[in-house]
């Protein structure tokens, strides 16, 4: 498996997702910043799964 941790940026900002940063998982499996999530002006899929990044 290739290592993904520190190289992952979330779609919406391309910032870094960090192992503890607080994420969403939505239905085509992209991994959002919760907080880029609820800031963007575009539309929005629906969430799958949420909590920190670590845990997916």
């Amino acid at each position: 498996m290739f290592e993904i941790v520190g190289r992952l940026r979330c779609p919406v900002y391309a910032e870094v997702v960090h192992p503890d940063d607080k994420a969403f998982l939505d239905i085509i499996n992209t991994v959002i910043h919760q907080r880029c999530y609820y800031k963007s002006p575009q539309r929005k899929l629906p969430i799958k799964d949420e909590g920190p990044f670590q845990s997916y």
